[in-house]
């Protein structure tokens, strides 16, 4: 099928003077140069070959499909610009992307292409079978209760177990502490006031009320020992609940599991640790063991298989960004053979003048780096010459 971009030739059309007029130019300069530089660059291009990693080959088509690539993504409608009669319509070979590549060259860019798409496949198929592999894996281990997740559930819920222990204590001796500090007010506010009253009064009057001035002191002794002694009581009870609250939130904040479980900071008032402590047992312990398991079933091959499918994504475009350039070439070499001609022609002339500029240049790189070796050893003299 015919691109609709071409137009087939009513007459034999001649060598495009864009392109005859760069070959003249050109040809002038460098003739003398391009056997020597064939023979050399080859010569060159082949060591450079059987010396450079696979790494560094695939980084440089890379970088050179990318900047093809860049070429289409720029490339503005050939508009209002003005064609020699018979000429087709097409955008200069220059610009094309792929269009400065010779026949040969194209054909190797777009095999290595699609090689490099399958090779990433074989990848993204490896990383799925291990893949499915690890996920029957993991699924046996929940079965058992032996997942990552569900091991750390089981270790932090120690941690939890241990910090409620801690708890519990806490509000036993605060509410003993409760106990304590009413048994003490009672004495003090209420009987002993009223033991005093009796003690003011008159021996007729205890002796009226069926009872001795010895009696009343010794009652007011017992409730006095009974105030003083709910009052220690109340102390060493909130001491020790206290020391309870502090040992319930340390054992989960020096524990391994703080920083997942939120366990940062002072402790907590005893009623608002106990809300923080069932927080983290009914939501914080399970999303933790969730998020953990579902990790793992993601795993390492997840991002394998994605990278390795993008990579078959651009490599397949790059593959068909040369395809259309070697598509486009076939209709030119059938509609007007003779443009094709020309444009090959120039073609393989600029592939060679690129090729010896580059002979010259690493034939020039050795002398040039000699010359600045030796400016940077040459000893640098500071101020005149002392006169003898």
């Amino acid at each position: 099928m015919v691109s609709d971009e071409l137009r087939p030739a009513p007459a034999p059309v001649g060598v495009p003077h864009q392109v005859e007029a760069e070959q003249v130019r050109a040809r002038e300069s460098v003739e003398a140069s391009l056997q020597e530089a064939r023979r050399v660059v080859s010569a060159r291009a082949a060591r450079m070959r059987s010396t450079s990693t696979t790494g560094s080959a695939e980084d440089s088509r890379r970088r050179h499909a990318e900047k093809q690539a860049r070429l289409q993504q720029h490339q503005e409608p050939n508009l209002g610009e003005p064609q020699e009669p018979g000429e087709p319509d097409v955008q200069d070979w220059k610009v094309r992307p792929y269009g400065s590549r010779i026949d040969t060259a194209l054909a190797d860019d777009i095999a290595y292409f699609l090689k490099q798409a399958e090779a990433y496949e074989k990848k993204a198929a490896a990383a799925r079978a291990a893949h499915q592999v690890l996920n029957e894996r993991l699924e046996q281990e929940r079965a058992a209760g032996a997942s990552r997740g569900q091991q750390w559930a089981r270790d932090a819920g120690a941690v939890l177990d241990q910090a409620v222990a801690h708890l519990t204590t806490a509000f036993e001796e605060a509410g003993r502490a409760r106990v304590a500090d009413a048994q003490a007010k009672q004495a003090r506010e209420v009987i002993l006031p009223d033991i005093a009253k009796q003690l003011q009064s008159s021996r007729i009057a205890l002796r009226l009320a069926g009872s001795s001035r010895k009696e009343v002191q010794q009652l007011h002794e017992h409730y006095l020992g009974q105030a003083i002694g709910g009052e220690d009581e109340r102390a060493r009870a909130r001491r020790a609940s206290d020391d309870a609250r502090l040992a319930a939130w340390e054992s989960v904040k020096s524990s391994p599991y703080a920083e997942a479980l939120g366990a940062t900071g002072h402790a907590p008032a005893l009623d608002v640790l106990a809300q923080r402590l069932a927080d983290m047992r009914q939501q914080r312990v399970p999303e933790v063991a969730q998020a953990k398991d579902a990790r793992d079933e993601r795993g390492e091959h997840h991002g394998v298989v994605q990278a390795a499918m993008q990579e078959v994504k651009n490599w397949r475009g790059h593959a068909a960004l040369a395809q259309t350039e070697q598509h486009r070439r076939r209709i030119l070499a059938e509609m007007h053979p003779d443009f094709h001609k020309a444009e090959a022609a120039a073609r393989v002339f600029r592939a060679r003048l690129v090729d010896a500029q580059q002979h010259q240049q690493k034939r020039q790189a050795p002398a040039s780096a000699a010359a600045q070796a030796a400016a940077a050893q040459a000893p640098q003299q500071k101020g005149p010459r002392a006169q003898r």
